[in-house]
């Protein structure tokens, strides 16, 4: 068994790899993350306090990201990963994807 952690910046790429994964029988969780870049470039940690609500009118708080976490057997993986690289045209630099390994888990069974 195995966690697959997948995430895309773009949201249609993201949205057709969940109907691309469901439609194969694969479930998961999903959460919108963004990366570290663009967390620090967007805060205020350091601006003044004028310019820090200036800019959150401006700009979105974070670029959106979507992260999807997938618990699989280890023959679903290579499948589940093919599903991802067809419908995102190769991730490139439009996101990542890894696998842990899992050796117990309890919980929600279909």
């Amino acid at each position: 068994m195995q966690l697959l952690v997948i995430t895309i910046d773009k949201c249609d790429e993201f949205l057709h790899t969940l109907e691309g994964l469901r439609a194969h029988g694969m479930n998961g969780i999903v959460f919108n993350s963004t990366s570290l870049k663009h967390a620090l470039l967007e805060s205020d940690i350091n601006a003044a306090p004028i310019f820090a609500g200036v800019s959150k009118l401006v700009h979105p708080e974070f670029e959106p990201s979507h992260t999807a976490f997938l618990l699989l057997n280890d023959d679903q993986i290579e499948h589940a990963k093919r599903v991802v690289r067809r419908n995102t045209n190769g991730l490139g630099k439009k996101g990542v994807m890894f696998t842990i390994p899992i050796s117990s888990f309890e919980g929600i069974e279909e």
